[in-house]
């Protein structure tokens, strides 16, 4: 069975080129629809600190497997969703803003990270957890959901990778739950008090920073 063409809602880039961003009107007007079908579908959704450190909520700091050193916190630089990249929509092909077109809706629920320090380099470790709630127009099967980490100093651009999140999901079904996982979030440890990090959806294109 031939998948139908996904044309993608643009939304803002994670980086440091956009001065500005604003939510589009048809996000405003599809954010109803996804938080009745998020309501419908339950109210339990993945918690992304589960899988830094799984029942550890009253332990001590954990220890690094690579380093064998306590994993960074204070200097750990918080996850910031950038306004318009916290929801993402998925249309059919020519069906751009047309509710009845609308594959799937996916939103970011809560983020978490982790830190460690080797040598003069930060690891972070980024974890995004969501759910996926079909619509109309969608088929049962696998979508990928584009998702962009970037570490910003300023308008120096440290760290930036796009990347996919595949989801099951099951067309008029439940929501789908997803948790993402970026370990390889680098950059300069010097940088870490004044480094701001980034999370969200974003369309693309792949090439850009």
């Amino acid at each position: 069975m031939q998948r139908p063409h996904v044309c993608y809602r643009q939304c803002p880039l994670l980086w440091v080129n956009e001065g500005r961003y604003i939510v589009s009107q048809i996000l405003l007007r599809f954010a109803p629809v996804m938080l009745c079908a998020g309501l419908i579908a339950g109210c339990t959704s993945a918690d992304p600190r589960a899988v830094l450190n799984p029942g550890a909520s009253n332990q001590q700091a954990p220890i690094d497997p690579v380093t064998g050193s306590e994993v960074v916190q204070g200097a750990c630089p918080a996850v910031t969703l950038r306004e318009g990249t916290a929801y993402y929509t998925s249309y059919a092909k020519g069906g751009d803003g047309d509710a009845s077109k609308v594959i799937y809706q996916s939103s970011i629920a809560d983020t978490t990270r982790q830190c460690r320090i080797s040598g003069d380099q930060m690891t972070v470790t980024v974890v995004i957890s969501g759910r996926v709630v079909t619509g109309p127009a969608a088929k049962s099967g696998e979508v990928n959901l584009p998702i962009r980490v970037a570490v910003l100093e300023g308008e120096n651009v440290l760290y930036s990778e796009l990347q996919t999140q595949p989801v099951a999901v099951t067309a008029g079904g439940p929501a789908a739950q997803f948790i993402f996982t970026n370990a390889t979030v680098s950059f300069p440890a010097s940088a870490s008090a004044s480094a701001k990090l980034y999370a969200g959806f974003d369309p693309g294109p792949y090439n850009t920073p």
